[in-house]
């Protein structure tokens, strides 16, 4: 294959090398993508999570859940990657949430660290109901 022929194909997110995470985009209701993260997010695979979700944020969605119940584990890697997520979609006017399902890792971390667009049950179900904005920070 030559270098030009390669230039063409399209970028795909990079695998996740540890096995340790595993995600799946589902699109329940139009305008709305929900990705489901199933694993562990740490130093090694929260870049994966951002390019996945980043993709969705430059897409014509208008809201992105994050769908965290079968997360096993969440490091301070992966809650950077949030709250930076947070910030790209309020850039973008996309509405961003995040369900933090019930994984006592999960759960200590953000009760460490809230973060404002943590909705529990947002991907059971909801994604049909309008939900409300997080309050803007100022």
């Amino acid at each position: 294959m030559t270098a030009a022929h390669s230039a063409r194909l399209p970028l795909l997110p990079s695998p996740d090398p540890t096995g340790m995470l595993r995600l799946r985009v589902r699109h329940p209701a139009p305008g709305t993508a929900v990705v489901e993260v199933a694993g562990e997010v740490d130093l090694a695979t929260a870049p994966r999570l951002a390019e996945v979700v980043e993709s969705r944020l430059r897409s014509t969605v208008s809201l992105v859940i994050v769908d965290l119940r079968r997360t096993t584990f969440l490091g301070v890697a992966g809650l950077r990657v949030l709250i930076r997520l947070k910030l790209l979609a309020a850039g973008a006017d996309t509405d961003f949430y995040v369900d933090p399902g019930t994984a006592p890792t999960v759960r200590r971390l953000l009760s460490l660290f809230p973060l404002d667009c943590t909705r529990p049950g947002a991907a059971e179900g909801l994604t049909e109901i309008p939900l409300p904005r997080p309050a803007e920070t100022g």
